[in-house]
């Protein structure tokens, strides 16, 4: 069954009780990024939201259903700062429940970190750390690299980085791919990192770490998801393309 959480002090109200939809409701009413927030904004002044925003971490707040919020403007204005999704008070409790499912499941595959043996990735954060030192990537090469983990040891081709990284379907004449990737390896290097991108003779590039034990000829790569992985917890080559704006 899936769970959610109400954050606030006062009793859930009988309009936006996910209970009666099957739903579990968590006694813990704080943010996570594992579970389902749900918030009514009905009677919220200025003063309160300033409140709720302080107590609110970004990375929490794409996991929040707000509910209760009338004007058009307030709630394109709650999306922008990263809440999952925004309604108003006359939401039926029906479409409520699809909503909440639908941030249910957000939580469930998309994963918050990687780690290939040293070199973690945290992606709300779209930073890079080795042995826990940032490496101060800009967004492309953030992306260069969650792509290669996506098949460490095994080469990607410079056309499939322009696709999903570029979102480009053909390789323009630019050395943009191999710009970007000097520069992410001198990044790796300072933090101790250094070798562990290789360039095929085709000009494809790897993640490998040569140093890390092995099982079966391949390195572990661990994914620490928001929720329970599942065989979808992989960004596709679309959401790759966010990562770069």
């Amino acid at each position: 069954m899936p769970r959610f959480r109400w954050l606030a002090p006062e009793k859930i109200s009988e309009r936006l009780d996910l209970q009666r939809c099957g739903w579990i409701l968590d006694p813990e009413g704080v943010p996570a990024t594992n579970c389902v927030g749900l918030i009514d904004a009905a009677d919220l002044d200025s003063t309160a939201w300033t409140q709720v925003l302080s107590w609110l971490p970004s990375e929490a707040r794409r996991c929040v259903l707000v509910a209760g919020v009338g004007a058009a403007h307030d709630r394109t204005s709650l999306l922008q700062i990263g809440f999952g999704d925004v309604v108003t008070e006359r939401i039926e409790i029906e479409e409520l429940d699809a909503r909440a499912n639908r941030l249910a499941q957000f939580t469930e595959w998309l994963p918050r970190t990687r780690r290939v043996g040293q070199l973690t990735l945290d992606l709300l954060a779209r930073e890079a750390f080795g042995d826990g030192k940032p490496l101060n990537l800009n967004p492309r090469e953030f992306a260069l690299i969650w792509r290669l983990t996506d098949s460490v040891d095994q080469f990607v081709s410079k056309q499939a980085l322009i696709y999903d990284v570029w979102r480009m379907g053909f390789v323009p004449e630019t050395n943009s791919v191999a710009v970007h990737m000097s520069r992410l390896r001198r990044k790796l290097a300072f933090v101790g990192l250094a070798g562990i991108i290789e360039t095929s003779p085709n000009g494809g590039y790897r993640l490998r770490l040569p140093e890390e034990p092995r099982a079966g000829g391949r390195v572990a790569v661990s994914l620490e998801a928001t929720g329970p992985e599942t065989a979808n917890s992989r960004p596709n080559a679309a959401q790759l393309a966010l990562l770069t704006h």
